[in-house]
């Protein structure tokens, strides 16, 4: 039986948060994150989340903010940490902190940017087979209470690294066959797949990445795509892209810059490539659709944006050789979005 459960009283605290933060303040103001802090201190798990991901995300100072984070994560996913090291669950929980919990024993030290954090010493004390057993938990928890499409993304991602690693597989079967029900795994119909082996176990991950993908998780998008791109030139396929295009096209239609960037490219030159070659489909070359995917990527800008800007000066010159304002102005948006791909747009 999982552990992890949720007595529903986030709902009213969710409404209270809605009512007297959101409504009043809106969601991003100053104000609005100074009722959140509030909010938390009496105990509503709703904005002791959101008051978590403030101090997550740095908008707070804190000498130790992803320490301090994760027992925040913890305390508004009603989760106690026993002298005996046992995890205890009281129910009063925000399902969405189970998610934040997951991902820390996921990523802990190994990737992303808890790869290089501050030291929590509950999480050294688990060994890899133990902190995957308890995400597992954890995330499968959170799609039961909520559906919530990272906690898709992160089942697939425990999954799939079961998926390469017998040993540790052996160690979490247990957790996955306490789990699996006669729908399958939390609602995911396994048909006879009961990720018992490895390969299983890769086949159940794609299942929950596709449903992440399709419940708008934009990175299980982009890794689903990255993976059909690699089978595509592997398998040198001349007439299989569509299944690529489809889960860019997810991404980037939620402006997200990494795909929209990837798919104008892709309408631009007709190729898909990889670090291992490339496939070539000229049928597929629309230079007015690349342009407003290129467009698209710059629309909410990080990184990858830079490089939207790059291929809008370099494959539409026209467009800047009249208008040298409207270079600068994208020029100066690539040295502040990646300095790296400025150097390379000063050579065009």
């Amino acid at each position: 039986m999982n552990r992890f459960i949720c007595d529903g009283s986030y709902e009213e605290e969710l409404k209270t948060y809605t009512d007297e933060v959101v409504m009043k303040y809106g969601a991003f103001s100053q104000a609005a994150q100074r009722e959140i802090m509030c909010m938390a201190d009496t105990g509503n798990a709703v904005a002791g989340k959101l008051y978590a991901d403030m101090v997550f995300y740095k908008k707070l100072y804190r000498r130790f903010p992803y320490r301090d984070a994760f027992y925040l994560y913890l305390r508004c996913a009603g989760i106690k940490i026993t002298e005996d090291g046992s995890w205890q669950c009281d129910g009063h929980s925000y399902p969405m902190a189970f998610l934040s919990v997951g991902y820390y024993l996921v990523n802990y030290k190994r990737e992303s940017v808890l790869k290089d954090c501050e030291g929590i010493d509950d999480i050294e004390a688990l060994t890899i087979a133990g902190r995957l057993c308890l995400a597992l938990k954890l995330a499968l928890s959170c799609v039961k209470y909520i559906n919530a499409a990272e906690a898709f993304n992160l089942t697939g991602r425990i999954l799939l690294e079961l998926s390469r690693d017998e040993k540790l597989l052996e160690e979490v079967l247990p957790v996955i066959e306490e789990e699996i029900s006669s729908e399958g795994l939390c609602g995911i119909d396994l048909g006879e797949n009961k990720c018992r082996t490895a390969a299983q176990c890769a086949d159940a991950a794609e299942l929950f990445f596709e449903n992440a993908a399709r419940e708008g998780y934009v990175y299980a998008s982009n890794s689903l795509a990255a993976r059909e791109a690699d089978r595509i030139v592997a398998m040198k396929e001349s007439d299989s892209p569509k299944k690529y295009i489809e889960w860019l096209k997810l991404s980037a239609d939620k402006y997200e810059p990494y795909a929209a960037n990837r798919l104008g490219l892709f309408y631009m030159t007709g190729k898909v490539k990889t670090d291992d070659g490339e496939a070539y489909f000229p049928e597929y070359i629309d230079y007015k659709l690349a342009k407003q995917y290129f467009i698209k990527a710059t629309a909410y800008p990080d990184s990858n944006s830079a490089w939207a800007y790059y291929n809008l000066i370099k494959y539409y010159p026209r467009d800047y050789t009249t208008n040298l304002e409207l270079m600068n102005e994208h020029m100066d948006y690539i040295k502040e979005l990646n300095p790296r791909v400025y150097d390379l747009a000063m050579e065009l």
